[in-house]
């Protein structure tokens, strides 16, 4: 880790600005360790095959390729990391899947990736820019991403444009999976704005993080825009609570030293959202 030292009465001082730097590499290089891979354990591939199966199930009946967005109530609670590692899952299916940064306010996909875009997004919905020149190929077969590129004085507005939405639809007809990386819900607009033109939202819930009344905002902001609401995904839950046990398969299972779940509400209009509270035991056992 670098940091900037400056000499000082008393002994050295650590600057703030820098200070929230090293810490947001340390966090970037956290994640990194996160990324799904080939070489995950079978838990790992599991959850993530089983958050797959359980999109395509909530989107059967709908037609043609589609749009997903995942985000979360707030800030801190794993979205991007789920958001990539869920394109990656599609795309080990042999289809063409296209991972978009639209978090143009604190974008992370350039850095988790290690992707030097210069180009992005706001570039293509503000300056014209070639899709050819904002979309790169990763090392993962069938995946493509486009970061967010300058920061924008005006995200809301960008996303909520009909340059976006026109762009969506064109960016629909090349790729069966379109994933949209968002805002958290309860910081800013701008997941709402997006929502209603996704064909589904996924929302990222942190366990011992995630405040069971931010989720329920949330919820209910995505519920007032009449967005489908695909379920959540629950991470960071205690991974020495997973494995096999009394011949049932549990849903919990460390994940690269931090703890992977998942869970699923279908459709929207949760009456309960889900609580960032891990289930105990026998409570995990009456939903399996």
């Amino acid at each position: 880790m670098m940091i900037s030292v400056k000499k000082k009465k008393g002994g050295a001082h650590v600057s703030k600005r820098t200070k929230k730097r090293s810490t947001e590499s340390i966090s970037i290089l956290e994640e990194r360790k996160h990324l799904l891979t080939q070489k995950d354990d079978f838990f790992t591939q599991e959850a993530y095959k089983t958050l797959r199966s359980n999109i395509i199930f909530s989107l059967t009946g709908e037609e043609g390729n589609k749009i997903i967005q995942v985000t979360s109530a707030m800030m801190s609670e794993g979205k991007s990391i789920t958001s990539v590692n869920l394109a990656i899952s599609f795309a080990q299916t042999d289809r063409k899947v296209l991972l978009i940064d639209c978090d143009l306010r604190r974008p992370k996909l350039a850095s988790l990736l290690s992707l030097g875009a210069n180009v992005g997004l706001s570039n293509v919905l503000v300056d014209h820019t070639l899709l050819e020149q904002a979309i790169l190929p990763t090392k993962v077969p069938n995946l493509s991403v486009m970061t967010s590129g300058e920061i924008p004085p005006n995200p809301s507005e960008l996303l909520g444009s009909k340059r976006m939405t026109a762009l969506l639809e064109e960016l629909r007809q090349v790729y069966h999976y379109v994933i949209l990386d968002t805002p958290p819900v309860n910081m800013v607009t701008d997941a709402v704005v997006l929502a209603s033109r996704s064909d589904g939202v996924l929302i990222v819930v942190r366990a011992g993080h995630s405040e069971k009344g931010s989720v329920q905002d949330a919820v209910e902001q995505l519920e007032y825009a009449k967005v489908k609401i695909l379920g959540y995904v629950l991470n960071g839950v205690d991974s020495e609570r997973g494995g096999y046990g009394s011949g049932k398969y549990r849903r919990y299972k460390k994940y690269k030293g931090y703890g992977y779940g998942y869970g699923y509400g279908y459709g929207y209009g949760y009456s309960s959202p889900p609580s960032s509270r891990e289930p105990e035991p026998e409570e995990r056992g009456k939903t399996e």
